[in-house]
């Protein structure tokens, strides 16, 4: 039996030395395309952690690979698409849809109308063109991922909708999963939590724009920001969410936003220290995943705490 022997790619990612000892995450790539990851940290109880996982390199980056940031611009073109396809499909004479010199939005333009009967009929057909494009506007949220999020006290923009991705990454998350699963073993949701919290906030924090009107310019799918090892707090939380919804089942989960940030919160046992939020009669404690303080569950920073205090917030739940 003759053996092959793969050539090995590798890459060395190597984090700021703590008082504790050295982060590191390794990531090997063979010649026939498969991927180990390897980390190593330390823990909240200044514990040496460490596992490691294999996946297929193209199964593991295939879902979301061509995920894009929103841009209105971008989608009010493809409605302005589909409404006038529309148009044309029901034979509708004397009006089409078109874009706004800016193209922030889509306007209806009807021809000049000789009798009220006329007048009547493009008055209608403008009504059915607004059903009809609610009705589009929010099948292109969904099929691309992105979601309308409102904070108080009333701002309004569109961001990537996190739940919806982190159920999409499950699946490709499970050798992830099951490398922490056969680290923990039989343990309490609270270490759990505790260790995957730890092990995200490790990986290095990209700072990217993330401000309401842009949000999801730095955003990248679970599966990437462990590819490229860093991520912002919206894509941290949504590799949380993802991971722990599949290990702890029965919890309510939710992301809750912020101003220009993003935690994650779960319906488990408290403890008097615990900072958390209620909402629908749920009580989240929060944790926060962005790093690289170390937090565990229940513990937040001052700003977060203060907005929080405040009310300054929106959760939607995962579960």
């Amino acid at each position: 039996m003759t053996h092959k022997i793969c050539a090995v790619i590798w890459l060395l990612f190597t984090l700021p030395l703590t008082a504790n000892g050295q982060n590191f995450f390794n990531l090997n790539e063979t010649q026939d395309g498969q991927l180990t990851f390897s980390y190593q940290w330390r823990d909240f109880n200044d514990s040496q952690q460490s596992f490691d996982f294999q996946v297929d390199k193209r199964e593991f980056l295939q879902p979301l690979k061509r995920y894009r940031g929103f841009n209105l611009e971008r989608s009010q073109r493809e409605l302005t698409h589909q409404l006038n396809r529309y148009i044309r499909q029901q034979q509708w004479q004397g009006i089409q849809a078109r874009l706004t010199p800016r193209q922030q939005s889509v306007e209806l333009v009807t021809a000049n109308s000789r009798t009220q009967e006329k007048q009547a009929q493009l008055t209608e057909y403008k009504r059915l063109l607004r059903e009809y494009y609610n009705e589009r506007w929010n099948d292109y949220l969904e099929a691309n991922f992105y979601r309308q999020l409102t904070l108080p006290p009333g701002e309004q923009g569109i961001i990537p909708d996190h739940p919806a991705i982190a159920s999409e990454m499950t699946a490709v998350l499970r050798p992830l999963i099951q490398a922490i699963g056969e680290q923990l073993g039989n343990n309490t949701q609270r270490n759990y939590i505790n260790y995957i919290a730890s092990f995200i906030q490790q990986i290095p924090y990209n700072d990217l724009s993330s401000k309401l009107d842009s949000r999801g310019d730095g955003f990248v799918p679970p599966n990437q920001l462990l590819y490229y090892n860093q991520g912002d707090c919206d894509s941290k939380v949504t590799l949380m969410s993802s991971v722990i919804k599949e290990i702890i089942e029965t919890p309510k989960m939710a992301i809750i936003y912020l101003p220009n940030h993003a935690v994650f919160g779960i319906s488990i046992s408290s403890r008097s220290d615990d900072i958390s939020v209620k909402h629908n009669g749920v009580n989240y404690i929060l944790v926060d995943v962005t790093g690289p303080a170390a937090m565990p569950l229940g513990q937040v920073g001052g700003e977060t705490e203060f907005q929080v205090n405040t009310e300054q917030y929106t959760v939607v739940p995962i579960n």
